[in-house]
Order: structure tokens, then sequence, then C-alpha cells
């Protein structure tokens, strides 16, 4: 907590160089540990709104996202700045953000929110009907994946409960795998997209996938 605050009161005082050594000393102090993540995104913050340096915030981020490649956090907040720019200027590198959350190792469910949000930006600003139309696919992809794996862990469940019992059925009907269906999955285009548009990635990663409060302020505060 005192550090943010020295960081706040250098930044209010016009030192903008010392409160961006002050963030990025304890970038260093901290890497390895989530906060450290924290911080990266502070400075990027600082970077990209005080001194308008998208290039220099981007980078800020991607670092952080080499020491800590699975915080979707990062990912979120990089889309977030993305986003910040012209648009019809910076298409290539918000769709390079999208590509980077999605190849990364995030769990399915957290992929399955950034490809969401992939193809609801390229509905609405997208210069290639290609690119959306390929998307879209890849989105049912994701989305049958999910499915797949419920029905697993379905049977997988049943299993556990009466073992012997579905060894015998499985033997008696030859030991035949159980289709996946894929019907019942509803398209992207039917879903609600009362928010789409808005773009609040840190809002929406919350509201999609559970977290609240996602950066603890208090916790951090304690720890510095």
């Amino acid at each position: 907590m005192v550090r943010l605050r020295r960081v706040s009161l250098e930044r209010r005082l016009g030192n903008m160089d010392m409160a961006e050594a002050l963030l990025t000393e304890a970038i260093r102090d901290n890497e390895g540990m989530p906060i450290s993540s924290f911080y990266s995104v502070k400075l990027a913050r600082q970077v990209l709104k005080v001194q308008k340096n998208l290039a220099k915030a981007r980078k800020i981020l991607l670092e952080a996202l080499e020491k800590d490649p699975d915080n979707a956090k990062l990912y979120a907040n990089l889309l977030e700045m993305e986003f910040s720019a012209d648009v019809r200027q910076n298409e290539g590198n918000t769709m390079s953000s999208f590509d980077r959350a999605l190849t990364s190792g995030l769990p399915l469910e957290t992929k399955i929110i950034f490809s969401q949000r992939r193809v609801e930006f390229l509905e609405d600003f997208g210069s290639s009907i290609n690119s959306l139309l390929m998307c879209y696919e890849e989105h049912q992809k994701l989305l049958n994946q999910q499915m797949m794996r419920k029905r697993l862990l379905e049977n997988g469940s049943a299993d556990d409960t009466d073992d012997k019992r579905l060894r015998l059925e499985d033997a008696a009907m030859g030991g035949g795998s159980v289709a996946m269906a894929t019907t019942g999955i509803t398209p992207l285009m039917a879903t609600d997209t009362s928010t789409a548009g808005t773009y609040n990635y840190n809002t929406w990663y919350q509201q999609n996938y559970g977290y609240q409060n996602t950066w603890n302020y208090n916790q951090y505060y304690q720890q510095t």
C-alpha cells in the first residue's frame, strides 16, 4: 500500500520517471509471484493513460506474460489496451492478442470466453469476412470440446458410483464407445450479445468466468 501511494504521489507531482521506476522495481522485487503481474498491469496502464505510449505499455504486458503465461488477467488487460486504440489501425494487434490467449495454457472455459469475444470483435469491427468465418468455426470446435468433456465427466461419475455394473453392461454391449452428441449447442450468433460492444475486458472476464475483485487489492497492500 505504501509503495502504491508513493507512486501516486510522484505521478501527481509530475515525477513520471520516478513513478515508473518505483513500479518497475516492484515488478523486479516480486518476480515469480502473482503480485508481479499486478504491478505490471499498474505500470502498463500508467504508461498508456499518462504517457500515451501504447507500444511501451504493450511491451510491459508481453514481458509479464512471458513470466506468467497462464494469467488470464494479463491477457484481458492486454486486449483492453489494444482495443483502446483505433480499431481500424490496430485490428492486427488486437487479433494477435486474442490468438495469444487462445494458444496459451489457459483452461478451456476461459479460452471459450476469449474466443466468443474474438468473434464479436470481428462481427463489429473486422475487415475480413473470411477471418470471421474461420474464427466462428474455431469457436464451435471449442464448444464441442467442452460438450465432450462434460459428457466424459458425467460418464466418469457413473463409473465411480457403480463400476462393476457398468463394466458388465459395457461387455454385454460389446464395449461400444459412447457417441458424443454435439447437437443442442447454441450457436454464438444466437447468444445474448446485449453487452457486446462495451469491450471492458476485465468486466466481462469477471462476469463470464465468475471472478470477483480479481486483483484483491487488500491482499497486495498487506504484502507491500
